[in-house]
């Protein structure tokens, strides 16, 4: 298939997330890939991504902003997380799980403009007061000025001239050990260069092109670490 686009060093300016998807747009729109048994086209799939990244920023979520999604595994978070990383902004991946103590931890850390929750992690509302929040699933809307439901997000008209505002070496993903919320310091920056390693190692082993993360422990620095999953 020849070089992905994380492992082509000619390319011209920085790497970041999302370019593998718009270059993929671009070239072959009508080429159907899957996301956890979703089919969309690529050109499906980019239009959804920048409907987000256009929401988000025409709500304030800008270069360098912590982005924090509490969501169960879908097709939706994978979007999410490359609309947010296409505008600069750092994601933070967390596990519907998470008690509020340690969700409360994140926060006073990571700091984040915008939160991503659904029913599973409804009730994690209740210690983020006047952050932004978006709502996946019907009826979980509390209508507060700082709350949105997903529909909303994924209504709004997309922004095709959106580029990538930052660097290689700028931070992607902001990620957390399960012991958060007992002890500070744990958030970890990676960087979208660092990540385009992580899929250049990744993709020798897989034929497949959508990046797809998940939170998996790094036993040496005992925190959650990004790996990819490629899947055909």
């Amino acid at each position: 298939m020849g070089l992905y686009p994380w492992q082509d060093n000619s390319r011209k300016g920085p790497f970041h997330l999302s370019a593998f998807l718009a270059d993929a747009a671009e070239r072959t729109p009508e080429t159907t890939l899957t996301v956890d048994d979703m089919e969309l086209t690529y050109e499906q799939a980019w239009m959804q991504v920048l409907r987000i990244a256009t929401w988000l920023q025409q709500n304030g979520v800008s270069r360098g902003d912590k982005v924090i999604t509490v969501l169960r595994h879908s097709p939706d978070l994978h979007l999410i997380t490359l609309a947010v990383a296409h505008i600069g902004a750092v994601v933070s991946i967390v596990s519907p799980q998470i008690r509020q103590p340690a969700f409360q931890a994140i926060l006073e850390e990571a700091e984040p403009v915008c939160l991503f929750l659904e029913k599973t992690s409804h009730h994690l509302k209740a210690v983020a007061e006047n952050i932004l929040t978006v709502w996946l699933g019907e009826g979980l809307n509390g209508g507060g000025w700082d709350e949105a439901d997903f529909s909303e997000v994924m209504n709004t008209r997309p922004a095709w001239g959106i580029r990538f505002p930052g660097k290689s070496e700028d931070p992607a993903f902001l990620v957390f050990s399960e012991t958060t919320g007992t002890e500070r310091g744990h958030g970890v920056l990676l960087t979208h260069e660092n990540v385009r390693h992580m899929l250049s190692d990744r993709s020798k082993q897989n034929t497949g092109f959508l990046s797809i993360f998940e939170s998996a422990a790094h036993d040496n620095l005992e925190v959650s670490t990004v790996s990819a999953v490629l899947e055909s």
